[in-house]
């Protein structure tokens, strides 16, 4: 019901740096978010899971390619979304994933702030693109490399992530790491067929005169995994235990989904399409998460304590429960599935494209 990837990656950055001598158990973070066994890190599994379920999918159609090579501008653009997308996720406690889809179809209070910070975000680099000058602006364009490998090594990259998949399942004997990588390569299956990006459907909603499809897909799948959950919470009484550090403000998800918000923008790529892209064999994506794990992530671990010495904490400590709109029953459920059914009535009728479309109809004619 709740699920996250960033978490997965900043621990993948603190034991990348262990290997450098970073003494990363002495730092606050890495006592708040432990870094698991590796045969236990299930989470470590969803983020393969969903990199290599699209890797499944390409190659078997073969589809898979080297594409997206971005020039130097682009490179560092990529690199620097990703360094704001760690730093900002891991404040906030969760990405878009965690803090908001999951976040908000469980009725957590503070997935409202995080939406709106992380919007707002994604807001001002659409208006810092605006005006930048034209010349800039022209750097920021792919280049048209485009490498697709013969059939035999299509075939070949498929037997041995099949294989791989296989090896994981038989070896790994804790079956939450066997249930998360499966989830992660249906999830990576379902990213790469249906191009699932959360921060198209973001900058789609504040955008003008842009198509609104994949903001009306997520609103979809947004209500329709709100009412699950709300039966499941509701209805069954499951109880859902976040990885949150619940000691912190709600100023963290604030501060931290602006940065988030951000790299989202500058990176073109929510947490989720990184990955799944990243399976396709999109280098830019690939440059998003070296930015995100190996250097945002790990660097907001060692300011970790320095934000804690000076942001207040506005709501004390407290459990799930009491952060849940859901405590309020069926009226807390109407309250969270009034906002995918507005975003999607709103995607609807500000879609520029159905209007022309509508237009152009000789059926109306």
């Amino acid at each position: 019901m709740w699920w996250g990837v960033t978490g997965a990656e900043s621990q993948m950055g603190g034991v990348f740096w262990s290997l450098f001598g970073l003494k990363i158990h002495n730092l606050a973070y890495y006592r708040v978010y432990p870094i698991p066994p590796f045969s236990e890190a299930f989470t470590w599994f969803l983020v393969f899971g969903i990199i290599l379920g699209p890797l499944i999918v390409s190659s078997s159609k073969k589809e898979f390619s080297v594409r997206q090579v971005p020039n130097r501008y682009l490179a560092l653009e990529a690199v620097a979304g990703g360094i704001l997308i760690g730093y900002g996720t891991r404040m906030a406690g969760g990405c878009n994933i965690g803090d908001f889809y999951s976040g908000f179809a469980t009725g957590s209070a503070w997935a409202i702030f995080f939406f709106l910070a992380m919007v707002s975000g994604i807001g001002t680099i659409i208006a810092l693109s605006r005006v930048l000058p034209h010349r800039i602006r022209k750097l920021a364009k792919v280049k048209s490399i485009f490498i697709l490998p013969s059939e035999r090594i299509q075939y070949s990259i498929l037997g041995l992530t099949v294989g791989a998949s296989i090896l994981i399942i038989v070896f790994f004997s804790y079956t939450m790491v066997r249930l998360w990588y499966v989830f992660g390569l249906i999830l990576g299956a379902i990213g790469y067929s249906g191009a699932m990006c959360f921060q198209t459907s973001f900058r789609e909603t504040i955008s003008k005169n842009t198509g609104k499809t994949m903001a009306r897909i997520l609103a979809i799948s947004l209500l329709v995994y709100s009412i699950l959950s709300q039966m499941a919470i509701i209805d069954f009484h499951v109880k859902v235990n976040f990885f949150f550090d619940q000691s912190e403000s709600i100023l963290y998800q604030i501060i931290g989904g602006y940065i988030f918000g951000l790299g989202m923008g500058l990176a073109y790529n929510c947490t989720y399409s990184m990955e799944w892209r990243m399976g396709s064999g999109n280098v830019q994506a690939i440059l998003t998460f070296i930015g995100l794990t190996f250097i945002g992530a790990p660097l907001y671990a060692l300011t970790y304590s320095w934000w804690h010495s000076f942001v207040p904490v506005v709501f004390e400590p407290t459990r799930y429960w009491e952060f849940s709109l859901y405590k309020y029953g069926v009226t807390g459920a109407f309250i969270i599935d009034l906002f995918p059914v507005a975003w999607l009535i709103y995607s609807y009728f500000s879609d520029k494209t159905l209007t022309t479309l509508s237009k152009n109809n000789p059926m109306d004619n």
